[in-house]
């Protein structure tokens, strides 16, 4: 159009959208502007990458900050309305909201039930980083418990790129140049990301941690309004190692803003020259993101944070694209200002972002990086017992990706991983959203797998129950010792039946058939064992519905209601059995033995127990 040059950083599948995992119906969906719907899609990408299921946040003080840059025209909204025309005014007004910037942070709030601060922040090319600042000022004020930092710029009409390339502003032949000779301009590019920003103690998973951050404006400038000021960027940066502590010597690798137009890429390299050069020897990393996916406007910012978290996680920082012959201007700072031209591998450092607006907004931050290494022990990830791995996904072709992913890629499946994963599938059907329909069990190596649908919207009750005779077997804790967990209430109990003569363990763990002979064994063995049992699955955070316990199961289901003790339940299995054995006689000598006298033991029998003492033969009989 009008003898435009096309190229540019595009978005593809824009028109996508699954509105009903998120409660919204497609004739609304349809009406809702392509970036807020990706919006919603990274928002929940952000939050589950991080470990934490989405509905465990909702009504949560959770802030949601977007940044986002856009000129009044291009604004999705009918030039007109007929006034007289219902479906005019009805499908115009639907037009609103779906178009209306505001409802992208409003939206997300809306759709996961946050309830922190939500705003649209403008403030042209340093828009999401603007947002981050403000998002981190308020999580350290308090305002919020956690925060979703998102940037989107999708170009979807003519009318900017015309603007631009008229004005000289784009590159003519479509060629992002940053910092090079040669440079003509910036390439528009396309970005929808969102961040999820949580206070380190309560993070799963970290990418990076945000050191400092801060903003400041030009303000008053000779060469005017749109001319990038060099000192005001300088200043803001030194501000903010200051504030940060952080010696500027310390700081690796640095994204810099550098779009390709012959005035900004000057006065930020000059900037940064100046901010950072004092008594250094190494050279500065400098990466320049735009050369690789174009000006995403807006939402470069969350772009260039983006890329320094890929830095880190792969060691290496990604080449800058077009690059023949460094700028003159700049080449005189160069070193200690290093341009990074072929991808390099990199020890992951305090790196600093950079991002300035066309009306003066500066923004500023400092990231390190994830210390934390991977070893060998955290690759274990099945030891001596299988491992379950339970998966959720939208259909089966998803849940495939999902299981193929982790039998494919053994290096980067490690315990923190699977622990993640397993934290976000747990996951409750919910009204509001067709959820994750199709499920998948794997087990250990052998990558066994198990899917079924899941068509009914309300969970299926769980219920505990415990038997009583008939369910024991030689050596029938064996498999179950290497979990510390159920290994550890298993040694209490034997600790209890000790004094007692009774070796717990030895009937747990042998083969030997006659270990459960006697009544009392069989009660206190299977006792045990759903004690155990009950210790292990609270520890899985599974909480049964209800209860039930037949015969002398009865025991163990007052465990795990609360009711008795592990040394209440064990002794009560151990008694009870002794009881049965001897024909419901009991000589009065055991309970002396256990610190009872027979006063003391009538005074503890519930109602309907009755008792009979024969003095004679010094027995007690309980009906």
């Amino acid at each position: 159009l009008y003898g435009m040059n096309h190229r540019m950083g595009k978005l593809k599948g824009i028109e996508k959208f699954d509105g009903s995992f998120f409660g919204i119906m497609p004739k609304i969906g349809d009406t809702i502007d392509p970036q807020a719907r990706i919006l919603l899609e990274t928002t929940y990408e952000a939050i589950i990458d991080a470990g934490i299921n989405p509905q465990s946040l909702r009504g949560s003080e959770t802030g949601v900050y977007i940044g986002f840059t856009t000129i009044g025209m291009p604004d999705g909204i009918p030039e007109e309305i007929q006034p007289d025309v219902a479906s005019s005014i009805r499908d115009s007004f639907s037009l609103y909201p779906g178009n209306g910037k505001n409802m992208y942070p409003n939206r997300i709030s809306y759709i996961f039930d946050f309830k922190g601060p939500s705003m649209i922040i403008d403030t042209a090319c340093s828009s999401s980083l603007v947002a981050l600042d403000v998002a981190i000022t308020d999580l350290r004020l308090g305002k919020c418990e956690q925060a979703i930092v998102g940037g989107t710029h999708i170009n979807l009409q003519p009318f900017a790129n015309h603007m631009y390339q008229s004005g000289r502003v784009n590159s003519v032949d479509g060629i992002s140049r940053v910092w090079d000779e040669n440079a003509n301009g910036f390439v528009r590019g396309e970005t929808v990301a969102c961040l999820f920003l949580q206070k380190k103690s309560n993070a799963k998973r970290i990418y990076a941690t945000v050191l400092h951050s801060r903003t400041n404006i030009d303000g008053y400038k000779n060469m005017g309004m749109l001319f990038p000021s060099c000192s005001a960027q300088r200043d803001l940066m030194i501000k903010t190692y200051k504030e940060a502590n952080v010696d500027p010597l310390e700081v690796t690798y640095f994204e810099a803003h550098g779009t390709g137009t012959k005035v900004g890429d000057v006065q930020e390299s000059k900037a940064i020259y100046d901010a950072y050069r004092k008594g250094r020897k190494d050279p500065l990393l400098i990466g320049l993101l735009k050369s690789n996916i174009g000006h995403s406007e807006g939402a470069s910012g969350v772009a260039a944070i983006t890329k320094v978290i890929i830095s880190y996680e792969n060691k290496c920082i990604p080449a800058n694209l077009n690059m023949k012959k460094l700028k003159s201007t700049i080449a005189e700072m160069s070193p200690p200002l290093l341009p990074v031209n072929d991808n390099l591998p990199y020890t992951p450092g305090i790196a600093g972002v950079n991002n300035f607006g066309i009306g003066g907004v500066n923004g500023h931050i400092l990231l390190a990086p994830n210390y934390k290494e991977s070893d060998e022990n955290s690759l274990k990830i099945v030891d001596k017992i299988p491992r379950l791995v339970n998966l959720c996904a939208r259909n089966e072709a998803s849940l495939k990706e999902l299981f193929d992913f982790i039998e494919n890629n053994p290096n980067k499946i490690t315990r923190d991983f699977l622990a993640l994963i397993t934290d976000t599938m747990k996951i409750k059907p919910s009204l509001n959203s067709t959820g994750f329909p199709n499920r998948d069990g794997n087990n250990g190596y052998e990558y066994k797998r198990h899917s079924s649908v899941l068509n009914d919207k309300t969970s299926k009750p769980v219920w505990f129950f415990f038997p009583g005779l008939g369910g024991q077997w030689p050596a029938m804790a064996k498999a179950l010792m290497p979990i510390d967990i159920f290994a550890n209430k298993i040694e209490e109990c034997a600790q209890i039946l000790k004094p007692f003569n009774v070796d717990l363990k030895y009937m747990l763990l042998t083969e030997d058939k006659n270990s459960m002979s006697t009544m009392t064994n069989k009660f206190i063995a299977t006792t045990s064992m759903q004690i155990a049992l009950v210790e292990v699955l609270q520890k899985l955070d599974i909480t049964p519905d209800g209860i039930i316990g037949h015969s002398f199961g009865e025991i163990a289901c007052a465990y795990a209601d609360g009711c008795l003790t592990t040394e209440e339940a064990v002794l009560t299995s151990y008694w009870r059995g002794v009881i049965t054995e001897s024909d419901h006689k009991i000589p009065k000598g055991l309970m002396a033995a256990v610190g009872l006298s027979w006063d003391e033991t009538k005074k503890m029998l519930p109602k309907g127990v009755h008792v009979v003492c024969d003095n004679s033969k010094d027995l007690v009989t309980i009906s």
